[in-house]
């Protein structure tokens, strides 16, 4: 009996070793992931504060549009380094503490992501597909060969009214 009680005990370490080594895995894929999804969040950002300078640079430098977009160029390339040098745990902590003190704000920026990824999933030019150009709701005219009445539930199927 003590064979099959050691056996058991050797099995469930096994198992519990094989869990933790599964679970390790996991999050280090999964913040692997959250890292590239980082990097990638930061070079759009950035992209958009180099659109912003070249816009600040097509105007006149002393002009206030050119300065208001200069301005707004500098925080945008700021938040891009910040991004760029943050930690994944760290951002996920301040957007939660964020989202506890500011809820409606959150649920805000939410709403706006999601209306953004709707268009830009719209913008895509996919392949039409054939049998969505259809109109379901046609039925075949009286006048259209094949036409039934039987199957069109006219005059309870009766043909000789």
């Amino acid at each position: 009996m003590s064979d099959i009680s050691e056996l058991g005990r050797t099995a469930r370490a096994h198992a519990e070793d094989l869990t933790a080594q599964g679970k390790a895995a996991a999050t280090q894929a999964a913040a692997a992931q959250a890292d590239k999804a980082k990097d990638t969040a930061a070079n759009k950002v950035q992209q958009a504060a180099d659109a912003a300078e070249a816009a600040a640079s097509q105007l006149d430098p002393a002009s206030p549009q050119a300065e208001a977009f200069g301005h707004v160029a500098d925080h945008i390339e700021g938040f891009a380094s910040q991004l760029r040098n943050a930690d994944v745990r760290e951002l996920a902590s301040q957007a939660t503490d964020m989202a506890r003190r500011n809820p409606m704000l959150f649920i805000g920026g939410a709403a706006i992501a999601g209306f953004a990824a709707a268009r830009f999933l719209k913008a895509r030019d996919p392949q039409p597909d054939p049998s969505a150009q259809a109109d379901p709701w046609a039925a075949p005219s009286p006048t259209s060969r094949g036409f039934r009445p039987q199957e069109a539930g006219i005059n309870g199927g009766r043909t000789d009214v």
